[in-house]
């Protein structure tokens, strides 16, 4: 590239996460505030140290399985699909669908303990 030449990086309309984990800001907030520095995440691998995944339950026959469509282009279809795959595949299973408030890299803690509280296991959709 030449001196004068400008790089340009090009974002899906909806904006494209930081790569970094832990990312989240308001959610009531502009989603182009992703965009100001002063919205970066503040998490690193020391302040994440022993964070575990749940246990993985032995059967999905019977349980409630929440399907999160967190706002990223396409994860609503996905999570239609795969509503429909369990449908079809692991009837016992019961699915509920919901749509995460805000942006996609808004909190929503008025459904993360909704899920606490009834989920047996869930599925986060980020795209599809």
């Amino acid at each position: 590239m030449k001196d004068n030449e400008t790089l340009v990086e090009v974002l899906d309309p909806r904006g494209q996460p930081s790569g970094i984990f832990g990312r989240r800001i308001e959610a009531n907030s502009n989603p182009g505030a992703i965009l100001d520095p002063k919205n970066q995440p503040t998490n690193n691998l020391n302040s994440m140290e022993g964070l575990q995944m749940a246990e993985r339950v032995k059967t999905l026959n019977d349980k409630k399985i929440y399907l999160v469509d967190t706002g990223f282009f396409g994860a609503k279809e996905f999570l239609e699909e795969v509503q429909t795959w369990f449908v079809n595949n692991i009837p016992g299973a019961k699915t509920e669908l919901r749509t995460k408030q805000g942006t996609i890299f808004s909190d929503d803690p008025a459904l993360w303990e909704e899920i606490k509280e009834n989920a047996d296991a869930v599925v986060i959709g980020v795209g599809g």
